[in-house]
């Protein structure tokens, strides 16, 4: 008998796919959403299959996901055939032999390819751009950065040639730095904040055909967004912009220069 206030998960599902990890963490969040309000209901002689029609905006407030995020994610488990919609309403597919895992790149969104994940909301807000970007300071400059892969490649490598031994020690020395740098400096940020730039850097990410970022840009990022909350001086204020940022998907220092200052002009007023 199925206690009372309980959803019933098949055994294999628990083991094949679960224990298996052949979902990522957001997407077993998400998963876990599904199956929650489809069969954790009756239905007629089964549980039910489809949930209700469900909100984005909700599902993410449930599960405590930015809105911008969740939207990628859904929108790639359903290419991935992972997720079946129907109208506003979501099922999970078990049947993860007939799974599609594409990269990240292939990622559509209402049939089209990913290009700019810049919403309206934020292309009609007038932002000025720094004309240069913050100065770097103390061991945190981009030094590290500019030895990285594009160095080795630039100086030390001609068309078809390998890496030599010397050179990927070299790479992996500098990678190691620069995890470094960007774990000390990280935690300078408090903790909510720290969330919050793990976001940011998903979609810096999503900007590029790779959907990744490479670690020198992480740290580039990261020093924008220190100098930037260290001169507004008001850690609820710079979470503010962060957050209103990444509720766009948007990465950009400027953005966020431009939120603070709209900020304190509307105190001010």
């Amino acid at each position: 008998m199925i206690p009372k206030d309980s959803t019933p998960i098949k055994n294999k599902i628990l083991i094949d796919i679960l224990a298996r990890g052949l979902l990522s963490k957001d997407e077993m969040r998400i998963i876990f959403y599904i199956i929650r309000w489809s069969w954790g209901f009756n239905g007629v002689g089964r549980r039910q299959d489809w949930t209700k029609e469900l909100n984005k905006r909700k599902i993410a407030d449930d599960i405590g996901m930015y809105e911008s995020h969740l939207n990628r994610t859904i929108n790639k488990m359903i290419i991935e055939n992972k997720i079946i919609i129907k109208g506003k309403c979501y099922q999970f597919n078990e049947h993860y032999e007939k799974w599609k895992n594409l990269p990240k790149s292939q990622v559509l969104k209402n049939g089209k390819k990913l290009t700019k994940l810049v919403s309206k909301t934020y292309q009609k807000v007038k932002v000025n751009l720094p004309k240069s970007q913050v100065k770097l300071t103390k061991k945190l400059s981009l030094d590290v950065s500019n030895n990285q892969e594009n160095h080795i490649k630039n100086k030390d490598l001609k068309k078809g040639e390998h890496l030599s031994k010397d050179n990927k020690e070299t790479l992996k020395d500098n990678k190691r730095i620069i995890s470094s740098q960007i774990k000390n400096l990280l935690g300078l940020f408090p903790e909510i904040i720290q969330e919050r730039i793990q976001v940011y850097w998903d979609n810096a990410a999503q900007k590029n055909k790779t959907g990744i970022i490479t670690e020198g840009r992480k740290l580039t990022l990261l020093n924008e967004l220190y100098n930037l909350m260290k001169r507004t001086n008001d850690n609820n204020l710079f979470e503010y912009a962060l957050e209103t940022a990444n509720r766009y998907g948007v990465a950009n220092i400027g953005y966020l220069g431009a939120v603070i200052k709209n900020k304190i002009t509307e105190v001010i007023e």
